[in-house]
């Protein structure tokens, strides 16, 4: 039987480049490498942006054709790791980036982020 996760298998075979190192125990570690993967490449060169928003892409379409659990695991890591990066500099150009149903979904872990640090 085969374990490998839906978020998973997504991620391995769209951004490989994400999934460094040995295989991701789970879809968490998996969105959090995904979400490092785009950090560092959003900062680089043409090149590097278009892997970043493709990368971008690819966690839209887990997230609106996701289960609550997908859904749930994009937002407490992906979004999250993105939104522990975030400046007052960076958010308008990173909202610009993000598709409208992934949008939503950064601001409020930014608004859940920022109210647990209260």
């Amino acid at each position: 039987m085969d374990c490998e996760t839906k978020i998973i298998r997504t991620l391995r075979e769209w951004i490989p480049a994400a999934l460094t190192g040995t295989d991701p125990v789970d879809d968490y570690k998996a969105l959090r490498e995904a979400a490092d993967l785009f950090l560092r490449k959003i900062v680089g060169d043409a090149t590097e942006r278009a892997d970043a928003l493709e990368a971008l892409k690819v966690v839209n379409l887990l997230y609106t054709g996701g289960c609550l659990h997908d859904r749930n695991a994009i937002e407490n890591e992906f979004l999250s790791v993105l939104a522990s990066q975030e400046s007052p500099g960076s958010l308008k150009a990173h909202m610009a980036l993000f598709p409208k149903e992934l949008r939503q979904a950064y601001l409020k872990t930014i608004l859940e982020n920022w109210n647990g640090q209260k």
